[in-house]
């Protein structure tokens, strides 16, 4: 076996070349997800985040204003 990264699970066999496994078509629905499902959790959590760090930052910036 040539391949250094030869993914058993791939269904490709092992002599096929580097480059050979690299240009195969694979049909869409066969292919792994490359990418997170664009669900609503993942397309709030960090906008959500980085409000919820704004919001606790001006909290604790007028506590300790008045606490002066």
């Amino acid at each position: 076996m040539s391949a250094i990264n030869y993914n058993p699970g791939s269904g490709a066999p092992p002599e096929l070349s580097t480059e050979d496994r690299r240009t195969h078509a694979v049909e869409r629905e066969a292919a792994p997800k490359r990418r997170l499902n664009d669900t609503w959790f993942n397309k709030v959590r960090w906008p959500a985040f980085l409000v919820f760090w704004f919001v606790m930052g001006l909290v604790a910036f007028a506590y300790l204003f008045q606490a002066l």
